[in-house]
């Protein structure tokens, strides 16, 4: 035992793998994560003390934290290998203030593949924790931190207490909010197409569009010029004035980065930027393919370089050459230059570990999801050090007249090239042009195919597009972008629909709010140069303290004249209606309340306390059908910060609260409790036995009450498939119904 050294991870995973390549000599330990952080119940910065932080253990690290003390105080050597990163610096950091600061036994390891010769390379490579990597993971801790506390406290008192902003969170928000008001604001034109089908002389029938009319770009505005245009080259005689033919080359796309794993991983798998991250890491960490112990499959996630090591690019070449053959294989090794001004160069691309562990001879050991995303980042980097794909593109140019010129394009691929390993997404490329043509060749006109359109708005950001929009302004990190917009949709801030980010009207009240009180501090420019100096204190151009105090200066000046305005910034959420007050005659108008939810309240508040929902009487209270035990009214269902619950219709009187019963008795044996309706703490409804933790039972289905005509169980559960809608199934027998008043036959 004395005689193993210790290595520090982050994950028990990645220590298991790790493990299994080091053998005996060394001892593993997990630290999950960070085990330190600012405190949650205040600030923790010293503002007035160069913004001395002050970081406190995390309680749930406090047993790991004195297991690693335990087994660092017989090893000779202790290496601290959490990720290599600013987030795995600033853990390692940590890591040595808790152990002896000043052991030089201490030493800092980086793993940018947990395969053995990547282990032994950073073994051999062991360095002293790296302070700038540290200050500037310790300036965005910290000036994230004083944006969340001071804006989400100012956000309080304007609205109401829960919401919350971020440096970088609001502005993703304010480019959700903008786009969602640019489509909302945009006033489609009309215009028109017009097309002509086309016959040659060996019968071949194909369309081409009017491309040029003396030269000049068409634009037809209405039908009316269409019409105009059609009666003048009605008559003339359509000839093909020229045949042009080239070879065109589509080079391959550069291995990943985070960014575009996360956005490419949305587009062809519909994976969340979150789940993206979540696989990949597993990926990274190691993952069991038959031998009995954890393989790590990728490189490290979180990285913005192109670059690949020598080594790799040798690998895949050899790999390349024996399996698609010398054709598929560049004379030389492609070298991918980022297109970004600053890049965090520490580690590669994402890429296999191994080219050869392929998809398909792993995947009986992979889960369904981790088999897509690592067969996705496979094919990619395969691909990456693959020859171009090779086009025969056709242009052919038809003249109707003297000056009203027609084309139509076609490509058709010749040699497949890194589409072999990489195809498209979506569609082919191929697109057939007519064999046949000669240039001067007289084709008959069999008819004109005008066609109406109008303008589109701009789309609405889905994941992907937020990612790539981000990435392009240099807005946050990329290893940030799963969780921001994680943040947003938990805070209800943006809604997805049909894979469509939307802003709620929440979302848009915290982003006027925000926008209009504090333009500065959201401004995109001022996020991006943020990211640059955050870069520059890694690399040593600038100094944590100078980052920091530049940061604060302006944000403290902008934050105290935004406090002053409260009452106005205040009046100006509030939207006066016509409707009145009748208690008092005063106009109603319409607030927000603790909630989050709008509301009409008395104009002449506080005088006059009347207040009322804001739908009206359209909107009556859902009623139980259950009388209030304490005073004999209706029960009625509320909603509360922790979900639906019932309450009592004569509140505030009675201050009678339940959970919602679903009258159905718990199945389990022995027990006498009844299911109720519950939420998680992501805001799903489940149902339990109100006897928890007695009683354990479960489920996401909504019970209800009706006897199985299969086997006389006394509730069935109502279900949702894409497929069926809403049906009904007995959890008992496993029959199901498409609805309840089916009283004879059922559905297996």
């Amino acid at each position: 035992m004395g005689k193993q050294s210790l290595i520090i991870v982050e994950s028990p995973s990645k220590a298991r793998t790790i493990e299994r390549y080091l053998g005996k000599e060394y001892r593993v330990l997990a630290c999950n994560g960070h085990i330190k952080d600012l405190p949650k119940s205040d600030l923790g910065i010293d503002i007035e003390n160069n913004f001395a932080t002050k970081y406190v253990l995390l309680p749930e690290k406090y047993k790991v934290i004195k297991k690693i003390k335990e087994t660092a105080s017989h090893a000779p050597q202790i290496l601290i290998a959490t990720d290599p990163d600013r987030e795995g610096e600033a853990i390692a950091w940590h890591l040595v203030t808790e152990l002896d600061g000043k052991s030089s036994k201490i030493k800092r390891v980086l793993f940018n593949e947990i395969t053995a010769s990547g282990i032994q390379a950073g073994i051999q490579n062991m360095r002293n924790v790296d302070m700038q990597l540290v200050d500037a993971q310790k300036a965005r801790r910290v000036i994230d931190r004083i944006v969340g506390f001071k804006v989400s406290e100012f956000l309080w008192r304007v609205l109401f207490n829960g919401l919350s902003a971020g440096r970088v969170q609001s502005v993703a928000l304010r480019l959700v909010c903008e786009r969602h008001q640019e489509i909302i604001d945009f006033k489609p034109v009309e215009y028109w197409t017009l097309g002509v089908l086309l016959k040659s002389q060996k019968g071949e029938i194909f369309i081409a569009q009017l491309y040029l009319i003396k030269n000049q770009k068409p634009e037809i505005p209405n039908e009316a010029e269409t019409d105009r245009i059609i009666r003048f080259i009605a008559d003339k005689e359509f000839k093909i004035s020229s045949i042009g033919k080239k070879l065109a080359k589509k080079r391959p796309y550069a291995p990943f980065i985070t960014s575009t794993l996360q956005q490419e991983a949305a587009n062809r798998l519909g994976f969340s930027p979150a789940n993206t991250m979540r696989i990949a890491q597993k990926l990274y960490e190691g993952i069991d393919i038959g031998d009995g112990a954890p393989t790590g499959l990728i490189t490290y996630m979180r990285t913005d370089s192109t670059r690949i090591s020598n080594e790799a690019i040798g690998s895949v070449r050899k790999h390349i050459s024996r399996q698609y053959g010398n054709e598929y294989l560049p004379k030389k090794a492609i070298i991918y230059a980022s297109k970004k001004k600053l890049v965090q160069d520490a580690h590669e691309a994402i890429r296999p570990s191994k080219p050869d562990l392929t998809p398909q001879g792993i995947k009986d050991n992979l889960g369904k999801d981790e088999f897509k995303l690592y067969e996705l980042i496979w094919q990619r980097f395969v691909a990456s050090q693959m020859t171009p794909t090779v086009l025969n593109q056709t242009t052919i140019d038809i003249l109707a007249g003297d000056d009203h010129l027609f084309r139509t394009k076609g490509s058709v691929v010749k040699f497949d090239g890194f589409r072999k390993v990489y195809p498209m997404a979506r569609k082919s490329e191929d697109q057939n042009t007519p064999k046949y043509l000669a240039e001067g060749e007289i084709v008959e006109r069999l008819e004109f195919r005008p066609e109406q359109h109008f303008t589109k708005p701009p789309p609405y950001f889905t994941e992907s597009s937020l990612i790539k929009e981000l990435d392009s302004r240099g807005i946050g990190r990329p290893s940030t972008f799963a969780e921001i917009i994680s943040r947003l949709k938990k805070r209800e801030y943006v809604t997805k629909e049909k894979g469509k980010l939307i802003p709620t009207e929440i979302g848009m009240t915290v982003n006027k709010v925000l926008t209009n009180n504090l333009p500065d501090i959201f401004d995109f420019q001022f996020t991006a140069r943020m990211e640059e100096e955050l870069d520059n204190i890694e690399t040593g151009k600038l100094k944590y303290l100078d980052v920091v105090n530049n940061f604060y200066k302006p944000f403290h000046t902008s934050i105290n004249k935004a406090r002053e305005r409260r009452s106005e910034i205040k009046s100006t959420l509030v939207e006066t209606t016509s409707e009145v007050c009748e208690k008092c005659g005063s106009k109603m108008v319409i607030k927000w309340n603790s909630r989050g939810e709008k509301f009409l309240a008395c104009s002449g508040f506080p005088k006059c306390r009347n207040a009322k929902s804001l739908l009206g009487e359209e909107s009556q209270p859902e009623k139980l059908g259950i009388p209030c035990p304490e005073c004999g009214g209706d029960q009625i269902v509320k909603k509360g910060r922790y979900g639906r619950y019932a309450g009592c219709s004569n509140y505030p009187e009675c201050k009678f609260t339940n959970s919602i019963s679903t009258g159905v008795l718990c199945p389990e044996i022995g027990c006498t409790g009844e299911i109720v309706e519950r939420t998680s703490r992501k805001g799903k409804r489940f149902y339990s036995c109100n006897r928890y933790p007695d009683c354990k039972h479960v489920s996401w289905n909504k019970p209800i009450l009706y006897h199985c005509i299969e086997c006389s169980n006394t509730y069935v559960e109502e279900r949702f498939s894409k497929n069926r809608g809403k049906y009904y199934a007995c959890p008992n027998c496993k029959k199901t119904t498409q609805s309840l008043e089916e009283k004879v036959k059922t559905v297996d």
